[in-house]
């Protein structure tokens, strides 16, 4: 990937968007904070502004002042809005919000209300103006092969739920909200002014975007249309009450927005029935019926989608200009069996190429499937041709939805899902499940490496092992990926710590949420990895083959990325958390009878409730309309002092609390329950170092036993923002809490000693120069010096013990190995001031073939003397400790 078109002559650099080229431009990643963009010939006039027009929140805003309709109508106030705003988006159902309305205390005494039940409350929030797209029911029957008792073929009803995709996208496009976060026109990104280095994140940033856009009529606009859908369940402790929704978004809108359910850049465009189908006889046929029927509804669901992706729709844009714009599909998320039920084949083969389904496990790259192809092969084998492709790839007798889209190619449409392929299927089915089978000492082994693992704040003890955990979510798998593979050293041979290794690094690879050609080449590198060394696992008798189709589809992660963007745009676990809100909160709300009617209307409420608190924002932005608080979040911050640095905008270089919480702290309790064993002779060192004196400050010249300490429990610092990880900046806690006895109703607490990555020595860190000048450390305890030492101590400092410099990689791990650093028999431990830490970090023992018994979570670091640096904690350590160092 050269990062240039071969049918379109490289784009000119624009040198307006980068102004400087000086090393501050480089973020911590090694990427630059402007990179260099390619805009698309300008001859083409993509994004042609055809008029200007009024945004649907000025149409409002006018048609309400020349009504002289009041700002909240049709509520009376803003308290009242705010009280049926709670009652619509609280998820209560309509007999509670009727019980409400009615208690004597709402209705009588304390407020005056202009609704006094639930139909006049309910037709008031029926009358907002921001109604989103009406819902349409399409009704038949299916006549099956079944005969009933009367010797009659047994017919099932089917129900429909759709809107009109194109007027979903026409309120995406349109909505003043996402201004900021759209785009009308594709782009390329550079690393560098040559471009000779491609940087892909966004959908338009993909090649999928800039080659459709060759193929329209200049001036023209394109919405890509980003699908998903996935069957779920709605009955909670009983019954099998199941909805089937589908997911609409345009790749328009910045996929940050698009991962944030609160922010609805995502819209329910409609609920495809879930049937059994029992008036077909149970077993392939019945299966043939669903596949079709599925593809049935998604073309009745997208006929829209034909005329407006031929001759384009006229739209007002969120930028108050109106383009045309053409819908065209251009991604469909889903899980392996849906994906297959999209293409059309069994579940055995790939969705997206022509590998035959006993040639999986090689990394192969095969030729991907054409459309008009596999239609052309479907048709002969309905004829009765019998054509020999129509077997080797898998296919299926139906008429695919996607057929008649224009300019739609599903099977480069198909994304990669990282929650079902990579960490519950690759990771957790297959190489976790391998792994156990093949260690010495088996699952008993492993479960006392995870019991034993050190604690870290930004990680999952697993204080009973994984071979009891029951129930694994997303995030238990995430939390296993962390230290899986130093849980496995000692009692795994080379060769098989090379291919885990190889599946974590694809892992955190495909994580990345911008990549280059260079990570993207360590991403197809590490997949390359884990094929030269997967026959550890065939060695040991785990397994004959590797034809897994979750495997295979690694293959195609690079490419995909190319075409659409990164993987995180596209993540299944963002449609797994709409369920929440697009189906189980609306069945929970219902009667729980023809419950999918019902779900569609509370649907619509729901979207009118928040347009409305929208449009609110945006006519009165002077105003705050208060918020909840999203997905649980809470400000810890209240309570710390920030240490500002010298420009108005940076990120404080720590955080420690207003108030230290363990003031009038001993030294000899630092030395017995913190075990800062050499804290005088450390202390002294340091104040001789800062003053360059070898006299100490008069206060500081009889410390004592007794002389005491304003003591903090932990300090936090700011991990920088990085591209391939995330755009915001991340807050690392680390801890120096002391072991805590039992007291009365309150157990007893054990000691945290984090480690970090630090510099020894004062300085300025050059983080562009890798991990030169830093060293890993355990803080014992945080504190702040008198006032009566020196006026020159305005930072808390440390009292840490220092591990062995950073050196060569371990060639199985990819990890560096330390130990623990000592000076005549002694921990090597000083005081350095809290700016000289730079993160945290997490260590992991070497084990040896079999863990000590006398280990555990609480006193491994102090026991074990060698352990390696674990680069998997975060993915800004993966960035740190694996990928710099790769490059």
């Amino acid at each position: 990937m050269d990062g240039v078109d071969s049918e379109i002559p490289l784009p000119p650099v624009n040198p307006s968007r980068v102004t400087v080229e000086e090393v501050e431009d480089v973020e911590a990643g090694g990427l630059p904070k402007r990179p260099w963009l390619g805009e698309f010939p300008e001859e083409a006039h993509v994004g042609e502004v055809l008029r200007n027009a009024s945004t649907v929140f000025e149409e409002l805003r006018e048609k309400r002042q020349t009504a002289g309709t009041g700002t909240f109508a049709p509520f009376e106030n803003r308290e009242e809005w705010e009280l049926a705003r709670w009652l619509v988006m609280s998820g209560l159902s309509q007999e509670a919000i009727d019980e409400y309305l009615t208690l004597p205390i709402v209705s009588e005494f304390r407020t005056q209300l202009s609704f006094k039940n639930k139909y006049s409350f309910l037709k008031k929030v029926d009358s907002l103006p921001c109604g989103g797209s009406e819902w349409v029911c399409d009704q038949w029957e299916v006549v099956g092969d079944v005969k009933d008792e009367n010797g009659k073929e047994q017919v099932e009803e089917i129900e429909l739920w759709r809107r009109d995709p194109v007027e979903c996208i026409r309120e995406l496009i349109g909505n003043p909200v996402f201004k900021e976060y759209l785009r009308y026109a594709p782009e390329k990104l550079f690393v560098d002014k040559e471009a000779t280095k491609r940087m892909l994140d966004e959908m338009w940033t993909g090649d999928w975007w800039w080659d459709t856009q060759t193929e329209l009529p200049d001036g023209s606009t394109i919405a890509p249309i980003i699908l998903s859908s996935d069957k779920t369940q709605l009955s909670r402790f009983s019954g099998d009450k199941q909805a089937w929704p589908v997911y609409l978004s345009i790749g328009n809108i910045s996929k940050e927005v698009r991962r944030q359910p609160s922010k609805r850049a995502t819209v329910l465009v409609g609920y495809i029935p879930v049937t059994k189908l029992e008036c077909f006889p149970k077993g392939p046929r019945r299966s043939l019926e669903g596949y079709r029927l599925f593809h049935e509804c998604m073309k009745t669901i997208l006929q829209p989608l034909i005329d407006a992706a031929n001759t384009g729709v006229e739209m007002v844009c969120a930028d108050g200009c109106v383009r045309r714009i053409y819908p065209i599909v251009a991604a469909y998320v889903a899980d392996h069996p849906e994906q297959c039920l999209v293409t059309g084949c069994q579940e055995n083969f790939c969705p997206k190429c022509t590998v035959h389904s006993s040639k999986l496990g090689e990394p192969v790259y095969s030729v991907m499937k054409d459309q008009s192809s596999v239609w052309d092969i479907i048709e002969e084998e309905v004829r009765g041709d019998k054509p020999a492709d129509f077997k080797a790839l898998g296919l299926r007798k139906i008429d695919p939805f996607w057929r008649t889209l224009p300019h739609c190619d599903i099977f480069s449409c198909i994304t990669p899902d990282l929650l079902h392929q990579l960490h519950k299927g690759v990771f957790k089915d297959h190489t976790v499940s391998w792994t156990t089978d093949c260690l010495e000492g088996g699952a008993e082994e492993l479960d006392r490496r995870f019991k034993c693992m050190p604690s870290h704040p930004a990680l999952r003890h697993f204080k009973k092992g994984i071979s009891l955990v029951t129930q694994w979510t997303g995030t238990e798998y995430k939390a296993m990926e962390k230290v899986f593979v130093g849980a496995i050293v000692g009692a795994a041979d080379a060769e098989m710590l090379r291919a885990v290794r190889a599946v974590l690094d694809f892992i955190f690879y495909a994580h990345f949420q911008t990549h280059t050609d260079d990570s993207l080449t360590c991403l197809e590198a590490a997949w390359a990895t884990f094929h030269a060394n997967k026959s550890a696992f065939t060695r040991h008798g785990v397994r004959e083959h590797f034809n897994i189709p979750k495997l295979h589809s690694a293959l195609h992660y690079a490419l995909s990325i190319c075409k659409l963007g990164t993987v995180d745009g596209y993540n299944t676990e963002n449609s797994e958390r709409l369920h929440i809100d697009y189906a189980k909160r609306g069945y929970a709300a219902s009667n729980k009878r023809a419950y999918i009617k019902q779900m569609a209307v509370w649907m619509n409420r729901q979207e009118a409730v928040a347009r409305f608190h929208s449009y609110l924002q945006w006519a009165e932005p002077g105003t705050s309309m208060r918020e909840g608080s999203q997905d649980g979040e809470v400000d810890d911050c209240d309570d710390m002092e920030v240490d500002v640095g010298p420009g108005e905008y940076e990120l404080p270089p720590y955080i420690v609390a207003k108030s230290p919480s363990l003031p009038g702290t001993s030294v000899s309790t630092l030395i017995r329950d913190f075990g800062c064993m050499d804290f005088v002779r450390a202390l002294e060192d340091f104040l001789r170092q800062s003053s360059r004196s070898r006299q100490l400050p008069i206060a500081a010249q009889h410390i004592n036993p007794g002389t005491r300490f304003s003591v903090y429990r932990r300090m936090s610092v700011f991990l920088p923002s990085i591209r391939q990880v995330s755009q915001t900046p991340v807050k690392d806690t680390i801890r120096a809490v002391p072991a805590q006895a039992a007291r009365a109703l309150c157990p007893a607490v054990s000691a945290h000693f984090d480690t970090v990555i630090a510099r020894e020595l004062p300085g300025d860190y050059d983080r562009f120069d890798g991990l030169n000048g830093l060293c890993v450390a355990r803080v014992r305890a945080i504190f702040r010096l008198p006032d009566a030492y020196g006026r020159q101590f305005k930072h808390p400092v440390a009292y840490v013990e220092w591990f062995t410099p950073f050196r060569e990689l371990d060639p199985n791990t990819g990890m560096f190995k330390i130990s623990k650093s000592t000076c005549n028999h002694r921990r090597r431990a000083s005081i350095i001031p809290l700016t000289q830490i730079v993160q945290s970090c997490h260590l992991i023992p070497v084990w040896g073939k079999r863990v000590d018994r006398t280990w555990n979570t609480h006193n491994v670091l102090d026991k074990c003397t060698r352990f390696f640096v674990n680069p998997y904690l975060r993915h800004q350590d993966f960035v740190l400790l694996r990928y710099l160092q790769d490059k």
